[in-house]
């Protein structure tokens, strides 16, 4: 992670799944940033570019996941991680860091709801997803693809 900080995802099997954790400096947190506590199947779960992206599966169709870039710790050591979160449909199929900030991309392939366009994009410096047709310029940003085939 940034700063040389360290995290690790665990999770704890119960009656509804697996429920997802991050260790920080041998402290236990919720791996979601809110603090919430969700049980499913973990589909995703990915170290790249000093960041931890994972997704839970927590009842068809939907799945929701973070990208964790960081954590904020109190004198106390209570630690709360820093990224931001994402639930969809369809899994993320590749992260985009830029200079500033980062993009989240799920391809939209059913179209429903309020989502009309071919790609899903979670940006970093917003608090809600977009649409759009066609994926912005490639030119300022590290890709990471997400194969999940691996």
């Amino acid at each position: 992670l940034e700063e040389g900080n360290r995290v690790k995802l665990i999770s704890l099997s119960t009656v509804d799944g697996s429920t997802p954790y991050l260790i920080f400096d041998n402290v236990i947190v919720s791996a979601f940033l809110d603090g919430s506590i969700y049980s499913g199947d973990i589909i995703l779960s990915k170290c790249i570019h000093h960041s931890l992206i994972f997704a839970l599966n927590y009842g068809a169709p939907y799945m929701k996941g973070c990208l964790i870039t960081g954590l904020s710790a109190s004198a106390e050591r209570s630690y709360k991680p820093n990224g931001f979160c994402f639930a969809e449909r369809n899994i993320p199929e590749s992260v985009w860091f830029g200079e500033d900030h980062t993009l989240i991309i799920i391809k939209n392939n059913n179209s429903v709801g309020e989502w009309r366009g071919k790609y899903i994009i979670y940006d970093s410096r917003g608090d809600e997803a977009q649409t759009f047709n066609k994926l912005p310029d490639t030119k300022n940003y590290k890709i990471y693809r997400l194969d999940l085939s691996k």
